[in-house]
C-alpha cells in the first residue's frame, strides 16, 4: 500500500516536472515563448516569458546584443470583446513615458494614452539583461489573461523581429 502511495506521488511529480519544463506552454501565472534564432538580421528575439500577477511583466531575451537605434514595442491584449489591447514602445538607455497607448490593431496609431504610475521599461545595451516592461495590472483593467507580442526593430539597418510571430500574440497567460 504504502509503495502504491509512493510511487503515485513520484508519477506526479514528474508529470507537473515534465509540464513546467516544455518550452512554450503556458501555466497560471507564468508563459514562457521560444522564437528561432536567426529569423533576422540586425534584431534577433530569442525568448519572450510573460509574468501575470499582480503586474503584467515581459522580459524578451535576444539573440544579438542590443544597440543604438533599436525601438522594442510591445502590445498587451487583455480579452476579446471590448477589452483594449495596449502598445508600448521605448529605446534602449533613453527616457520612458508612463503612458500605454490604446490601439485597435498592430498597425494603428493609438487613439488616446492612458497614464500608468508604476509602469517601467527597462533595455539597457551596455548589460546582457533582457529588453523588460512591468505595468501594474490596475491599469490595464485587472485583466484574468493577457497575451503579448514584440517586435525589435533597428531604425538604422531596417530590420525587424516579431514574437512569436509577425502581427502574432502569444497563447493567453492566466493569472
Amino acid at each position: 500500500m504504502d509503495t502504491t502511495r509512493w510511487t503515485a506521488r513520484a508519477l506526479s511529480a514528474c508529470v507537473v516536472g515534465a509540464m513546467l519544463a516544455l518550452p512554450g506552454a503556458a501555466h497560471a501565472g507564468t508563459g514562457v515563448f521560444d522564437d528561432p534564432v536567426g529569423d533576422s538580421t540586425g534584431v534577433d528575439v530569442s525568448r519572450v516569458r510573460v509574468v501575470h500577477r499582480n503586474a503584467v511583466k515581459v522580459s524578451v531575451r535576444s539573440a544579438l546584443p542590443l544597440a543604438v537605434a533599436q525601438v522594442y514595442s510591445f502590445w498587451i491584449d487583455t480579452g476579446r470583446g471590448a477589452r483594449p489591447t495596449y502598445r508600448v514602445s521605448f529605446r534602449a538607455n533613453a527616457g520612458f513615458d508612463d503612458a500605454l497607448g490604446l490601439v485597435g490593431s498592430f498597425g494603428q496609431r493609438p487613439s488616446r494614452f492612458v497614464r500608468c504610475p508604476g509602469m517601467r521599461a527597462r533595455a539597457d545595451i551596455f548589460t546582457d539583461a533582457p529588453v523588460s516592461l512591468r505595468i501594474p495590472r490596475r491599469c490595464l483593467g485587472d485583466p484574468r489573461r493577457v497575451r503579448v507580442a514584440v517586435r525589435f526593430e533597428d531604425e538604422t539597418t531596417g530590420s525587424t523581429d516579431w514574437a512569436p510571430e509577425r502581427r502574432t500574440f502569444t497563447p493567453w497567460v492566466t493569472r
